[in-house]
């Protein structure tokens, strides 16, 4: 049975991560056809743990996974470890004498517990309240009048957390939160804030420069050693990456110009634009920073899997940019005008449909669990599907050795 989890991020006040839902498709139409539900659920807990590894998915942030009434009642989630895991009760579950033993025995073992999708109308005397710590408000099936209602009956200073989940805008974020809300699910935070046109500081300048000249048909390395050598903390950055298990060298780095000497032009551009990303988004959430490497490198490697090994490179820089507009403040067109890169790469960034887009896509319906697209976008590509979920792992594991 093929296992597809995918991973979204949940975020605090601040914006910080607090955990990640795990999102799964069994797979079970095609290839498990006389599993229910059920064994479908804790096939995909089981190979959460014991095959990717929860704290290779999770970086030792909580996992939220759920549970159905039969895994609540068999204790499905001692599979879990209690120090991250927390237990989602789904919103067609109804309580009854015997679940809420079970949920009770649950929490006393120290899990979190969560109620999915609740909606106060018809549930105000749910006994699940009295039990979870947190409750999940699905932005999409709520007005704004059903969700203040739920912050008025839970308040920020209670002992249930509420979570705003599908938060899709930074409106929304900011709506919920001066509500009372005090977690967010969604991917608000890699969706751009353009107010007219704000000024790109001058550091922000000095790092642009930096990749039009990795851009040029023979850029400068011996420019680009000066413009790094003159910045301090760019510089120590830079060597660290350098000194760092991603880069595989079997010696020490010892300066800029040793760095350069033994990379090699294509490694230097995508080591050079790395830093520079990262410099680029200081002030943005650091998850922004984690999703567009995790991006860049699910699609070089998808690209390789795909027979385009040879522009692997093109791949990663395609992802790497995918979120530029939100890292700057500045709508996408305008930063392809400036962006270091081939005319392909810069369509696909402002939407056109070719095959650097296609396999950015792929990255991005697989990390939302869009499970309706992801079929045709793996198969156009020559892929098999069966293949994606090992990528993504290893992209994540990829992006934990630079963090």
């Amino acid at each position: 049975m093929d296992v597809f989890i995918a991973r979204q991020p949940i975020f605090d006040t601040k914006q910080r991560i607090y955990g990640y839902e795990l999102l799964y498709r069994s797979g079970m139409e095609n290839v498990y056809a006389e599993a229910d539900g059920d064994k479908a659920s804790l096939f995909v807990i089981g190979n959460t743990v014991l095959v990717i590894g929860s704290q290779q998915i999770s970086q030792g942030k909580r996992v939220f996974v759920n549970f159905t009434r039969k895994l609540l009642l068999e204790g499905a989630a001692a599979y879990l470890p209690k120090e991250i895991g927390v237990v989602e009760i789904l919103e067609d579950v109804e309580p009854d004498d015997e679940l809420i033993e079970a949920i009770k025995m649950i929490r006393s073992q120290g899990y979190t517990l969560a109620l999915d999708d609740f909606i106060l109308r018809g549930n105000e005397f749910n006994p699940f309240l009295k039990l979870v710590d947190i409750i999940k408000v699905d932005l999409r099936q709520t007005d704004e009048e059903e969700r203040q209602a739920i912050a008025q009956r839970f308040p920020r200073s209670g002992r249930v957390k509420l979570l705003a989940e599908k938060t899709e805008t930074r409106e929304e974020f900011a709506n919920a939160l001066n509500m009372g809300y005090t977690l967010f699910q969604g991917y608000f935070f890699c969706k751009p804030v353009i107010l007219t046109r704000r000024n790109i500081s001058g550091h922000k300048m000095h790092y642009l420069r930096i990749l039009k000249e990795l851009g040029a048909d023979q850029p400068s390395f011996e420019a680009i050693r000066k413009v790094i050598e003159h910045n301090p903390s760019f510089a120590y950055k830079l060597l660290k990456y350098a000194n760092s298990a991603f880069f595989g060298l079997n010696r020490q780095v010892s300066s800029i110009m040793h760095a350069l000497q033994l990379l090699g032009e294509e490694e230097i551009r995508k080591w050079v634009s790395l830093a520079v990303l990262v410099e680029l988004g200081n002030d943005q959430p650091q998850e922004l920073l984690r999703l567009c490497l995790l991006r860049a490198r699910f699609s070089e490697n998808m690209a390789s899997k795909a027979g385009y090994k040879q522009q692997k490179s093109e791949f990663f820089f395609t992802g790497l940019f995918s979120c530029m507009d939100v890292l700057l403040g500045r709508p996408m067109e305008e930063i392809v005008e400036d962006l270091p890169i081939q005319i392909s790469i810069k369509e696909a960034l402002l939407g056109k449909n070719n095959l650097y887009k296609t396999v950015l896509d792929l990255g991005i319906s697989y990390e939302k669990a869009n499970w309706m697209d992801f079929p045709s976008l793996a198969s156009r590509l020559g892929i098999e599907e069966s293949e994606v979920p090992q990528v993504y792992s290893n992209s994540i594991e990829w992006v934990d050795r630079i963090f």
